[in-house]
């Protein structure tokens, strides 16, 4: 009996040992220009074959082959096939990715959650992604819905609430709900950072704004590059 659960406790310790390796962080390296996987002691866990490939997010890499993408995990099993023209990291869920010439959005299990009838997406942010149709931008949600039509000609992520959106020739920023938040009167317009503070042009000169579209103070333009 003692030599039974000896044995049954060493086959549990070496499953864990192994599960403990495998769950190891592996960095991206190069060979002959091609991309492949080692984990943090140096051991290769996949070998450099990709023509491309990212950094792990949430255990999964996005890898490119024969202009191809698709997904491994952190024991360099490709989990999605390599069948996408384009694809990014999953982001609340849901992976944005390109087939047949359109954009839609997978689970983890390479289901269809958002069919590819888009002709651009981005990834999801607070809950919406921003998609394009007919050369113009909208948002959509989780489910697919269309939260925001696509009416206009440029578009940001949400971020801090806000997103930029230009319509016509001018940027504004719209709340979650679609409504108009800041006026439509700049040049050019930048997403929120975690400050409450966002850049935007008008005639030339750049300002910092906060979520009411008040302007803070005047950028300079050593500030701009650094």
């Amino acid at each position: 009996m003692k030599k039974l659960f000896f044995l049954n406790y060493l086959v549990a310790f070496l499953i864990l040992q192994t599960e403990i390796v495998n769950a190891q962080t592996l960095i991206r390296y190069y060979e002959k220009s091609k991309v492949g996987y080692k984990n943090e002691s140096g051991q290769i866990i996949v070998n450099a074959h990709y023509d491309a490939g990212s950094e792990f997010q949430q255990d999964l890499a996005i890898v490119v082959f024969n202009g191809k993408y698709g997904y491994i995990n952190t024991v360099g099993k490709e989990i999605i096939t390599l069948q996408y023209e384009d694809a990014a990291m999953f982001s609340e869920g849901l992976a944005c990715v390109k087939f047949a010439g359109k954009y839609g959005f997978i689970n983890e299990q390479a289901q269809w959650i958002i069919q590819p009838i888009y002709e651009n997406a981005f990834s999801f942010s607070e809950g919406l992604a921003r998609v394009q149709k007919n050369s113009l931008w909208g948002y959509i949600n989780l489910s697919g819905n269309v939260m925001i039509a696509c009416k206009y000609t440029m578009a940001a992520d949400f971020s801090e609430g806000l997103a930029a959106v230009q319509l016509k020739d001018k940027f504004g920023y719209i709340s979650t709900n679609g409504n108009q938040s800041i006026p439509f009167q700049f040049d050019m317009a930048m997403s929120f950072g975690s400050d409450g503070r966002a850049i935007v042009g008008k005639k030339k000169e750049r300002y910092y704004i906060d979520r009411e579209g008040t302007i803070l103070e005047k950028i300079k333009e050593h500030e701009e590059h650094e």
